[in-house]
């Protein structure tokens, strides 16, 4: 799921100004891993706008409360919306807007969550538990991902999305890259 979370600022005294930084570098890291979509600072710095994908707003709650900025409580208040992308290009790729392939296209907005948890190598036991769902249910939505990307296993989930295969799920590029 895509959040939008709009926040304003409680105030903008020496402790902002001393955490600004681990703040932006906490945000830094919250993209490298993917749950950042992208974000920064409306005009007078009186707040922000994030967009995270997250599996769930507890999920979204868990991977924001370790923001300098929240911990300090210098976050007044948080506003949470789900984004539906409906028009447009939902995925980014540094900063440049990016069409989904057209197979992935053809998923519905849950199989293409589920397949991204799959990406970030999550098992199906964890995915079933970070959705609500039986395992069997995730095992279903995988059968009909599979089918309509025309694949038969985990292993090609990856290109079938157009998705750079993560590095846990890569063993052999992580040895030719520690080799190299």
């Amino acid at each position: 799921m895509t959040y939008v979370v709009e926040r304003t600022f409680r105030t903008l005294d020496s402790r902002f100004s001393r955490l600004w930084s681990a703040h932006e570098a906490y945000l830094h890291a919250l993209s490298a891993r993917g749950t950042l979509i992208g974000g920064g600072p409306w005009d007078g710095e009186g707040g922000e706008i994030l967009l995270i994908d997250a599996p769930d707003e507890i999920s979204l709650h868990r991977a924001l409360r370790p923001d300098p900025l929240v911990r300090e409580s210098l976050v007044a208040q948080s506003r949470i919306r789900n984004w539906n992308v409906a028009y447009g290009r939902p995925g980014f790729t540094g900063g440049a807007a990016q069409s989904p392939p057209p197979a992935a296209a053809a998923l519905t907005p849950h199989e293409r969550r589920i397949a991204h948890l799959v990406l970030a190598g999550h098992t199906n036991k964890d995915i079933a538990g970070r959705l609500g769902v039986s395992c069997r249910a995730v095992e279903q939505h995988l059968t009909r991902t599979y089918r309509k990307l025309s694949i038969q296993r985990r292993a090609q989930l990856a290109p079938a999305l157009g998705a750079a295969l993560p590095a846990a799920l890569a063993p052999a590029r992580q040895q030719e890259q520690l080799t190299a």
